[in-house]
């Protein structure tokens, strides 16, 4: 049966797409994937180190959506080491590690007041 069977891109939108870059890559510690200028907007994408499949879209031509995302949720083998060393960077959490009965949760907030909960791979929110 044909379907859906991945996800390939998330857009975040961002006010300042160097500004992010560089954020997310020294932060959270995303790769660079594409950085492509184009005559009316720069497509620029990071991802996680061991998911490169899957394209973060800094997507700068929406400025009026900054900080309004949906919660992303990104998955850490050690939850609470990762929150200790994103504090550590300067990111800012709104929820500190909690259990909750899908697995150990945290929640941060990016540049631009977009949310991102961080759990451990295979949990799910079910």
């Amino acid at each position: 049966m044909a379907g859906i069977n991945r996800l390939a891109c998330i857009s975040i939108a961002v006010k300042d797409q160097d500004e992010a870059l560089q954020r997310f890559t020294q932060k959270p510690g995303f790769h660079q994937r594409v950085d492509r200028p184009g005559s009316s907007i720069r497509f620029l994408t990071v991802s996680p180190p061991k998911q490169p499949e899957l394209q973060v879209i800094l997507a700068s031509w929406l400025p009026e959506h900054s900080g309004k995302n949906p919660t992303a949720v990104l998955c850490s083998d050690d939850c609470r080491s990762t929150c200790d060393e994103l504090r550590k960077g300067g990111v800012m959490f709104t929820q500190g590690p909690q259990q909750r009965p899908y697995g150990l949760q945290a929640v941060f907030k990016d540049l631009y007041r977009n949310s991102y909960a961080a759990l451990p791979p295979g949990a799910s929110h079910d």
